[in-house]
């Protein structure tokens, strides 16, 4: 190994959902693997003042998909291809520039990699204006490319698919910097042990990503009536008031519940399912199919999520469900194991290595400015 001083990376995050969060410690759980000698921590760009910028526009965003999803929809269609969308760009990287600015003098990085838009662009409009010449590498955790990461001064950017380099390219970002490396996933999701888990038969996971989002109520009780189940293991995320909802309701069902809030063992109980129920965020996803876990996926937002959806239903690991399908739905893929196996069979297109992958091209990246 050549002599070096040892480096230092951050990778910055936002706490918009935590799809964000986890590839960010991917990233980092990948970077201390492969090069021990550098330092690396993830920090979470959004500021925790309630009366702070950043937590109106999270709330903002929150309240918008919840109460008036059509309205979030068609702003984000809007976003992708017009002046609206640089408009909405600009401002929110003018929010967050002096802050970043501040950052970066204080931690002298060796380089930058962002899982959210929102720091990337705030580097992204400091370096346009050379306050800063810190290495910028940008990790999209989508099956689609919103406007809000179109920074042209990124030094680089890793992307889920082929199909997305050729829309970064479509948005005047050079082919050169793309990279389709797949979306980080930590370790625990491939590992041997966790391969090895024995399936529970009829075991259906339900899912609604970190900030325990969607109609999980209704969900299970729906699903309550689906005799092919066996049991309802339970993620509610961060949402402390959906756990206590679900923990009242198990007594009422047919079907016992094993309920879990914030937790990090998610891949153990994805090992141990036959099915996930989930909304379609695009990391616990990823992380279905490297568990070669069959999916049905539900309360889909607009915007990113319907994205995602419509790329995981074209390779054929999941399927979508309207509330009144859902039962339908559910009953057929854990009655038919060949269809199981098909949705099983999907998944392998996705690769374990993405962490890995992105952490080559960050030290290609760096080492490329150091000569």
């Amino acid at each position: 190994m050549s002599e070096h001083k040892s480096r230092r990376f951050f990778i910055l995050t936002a706490s918009i959902g935590t799809g964000h969060s986890q590839a960010a410690r991917a990233i980092a759980e990948a970077l201390k693997d492969e090069h021990p000698e550098d330092s690396v921590r993830v920090l979470d760009f959004v500021s925790r003042d309630a009366l702070s910028v950043d937590q109106i526009i999270k709330k903002t965003y929150l309240q918008l998909i919840k109460i008036l999803p059509e309205i979030y929809d068609i702003l984000y269609n809007n976003s992708q291809n017009s002046s609206f969308g640089k408009t909405s760009q600009t401002l929110l990287s003018l929010s967050f520039r002096r802050r970043m600015k501040r950052l970066i003098q204080v931690l002298k990085p060796d380089a930058l990699i962002f899982t959210h838009p929102f720091p990337a662009g705030a580097a992204d409009l400091l370096k346009k204006r050379r306050d800063i010449s810190t290495p910028l590498l940008g990790v999209v955790t989508d099956f689609d490319i919103h406007q809000l990461w179109i920074d042209r001064h990124l030094d680089g950017y890793c992307v889920a698919t082929p199909e997305l380099v050729n829309s970064l390219v479509g948005y005047g970002i050079s082919q050169d910097i793309i990279h389709a490396t797949g979306i980080p996933v930590r370790k625990s999701f491939y590992t041997e042990n966790i391969a090895k888990t024995s399936v529970e038969k009829g075991t259906v996971l339900i899912m609604g990503g970190g900030l325990g989002l969607g109609r999980i109520i209704d969900d299970i009780k729906i699903l309550d009536q689906v005799e092919e189940i066996s049991k309802f293991i339970v993620v509610t995320g961060q949402n402390i008031r959906l756990y206590e909802e679900v923990a009242a309701l198990a007594d009422q069902l047919a079907h016992p519940v094993e309920l879990h809030s914030y937790t990090n063992k998610v891949a153990t109980l994805m090992g141990r399912s036959e099915l996930l129920v989930t909304k379609p965020g695009a990391l616990t996803c990823t992380e279905a199919m490297l568990m070669k876990l069959p999916m049905v996926l539900v309360n889909t937002l607009p915007g990113q999520e319907r994205a995602n959806a419509a790329y995981l239903m074209g390779l054929g690991c999941a399927d979508e469900a309207k509330p009144e399908e859902l039962a339908e739905k559910v009953k057929f893929i854990l009655h038919d194991k060949s269809k199981r196996e098909v949705m099983k069979d999907a998944c392998r297109l996705v690769s374990p290595y993405s962490a890995k992958a992105v952490v080559k091209v960050l030290y290609d990246m760096v080492k490329t400015g150091d000569q």
